[in-house]
């Protein structure tokens, strides 16, 4: 894991969080490919792993320490904290369709 630079986790987990925001709208088609809702309900459940693989790769991306000047720095950077408010906003997206399609809306 020594080997995996901060920004390339980082990286990974905003591809994780767009991949949300793509699944959500995925897994609404996928209720129509039969009978049941079983198509739809792997789409969530994808969706949703998809979204904690962001958090993880999220999470340690932020536990890496990187050297500035010398200084052993970790933390959250802008575009960390973007892609946490998307992942955010993907989960409660996904929960907000879900609601609404058992809802009847």
């Amino acid at each position: 894991m020594n080997l995996i630079k901060k920004e390339f986790l980082m990286f990974l987990s905003l591809l994780c969080a767009i991949g949300v925001f793509l699944m959500s709208s995925a897994f609404q088609s996928m209720a129509y490919w039969g009978n049941d809702f079983t198509w739809y309900w792997v789409g969530v459940v994808f969706t949703y792993f998809l979204g904690l693989m962001g958090i993880v790769f999220l999470v340690f991306a932020i536990k890496r320490k990187t050297r500035v000047n010398g200084e052993s720095r970790s933390g959250l950077s802008v575009f960390g904290i973007m892609t946490s408010i998307i992942l955010i906003g993907g989960f409660l997206w996904t929960t907000f369709i879900i609601i609404a399609g058992m809802s009847g809306i």
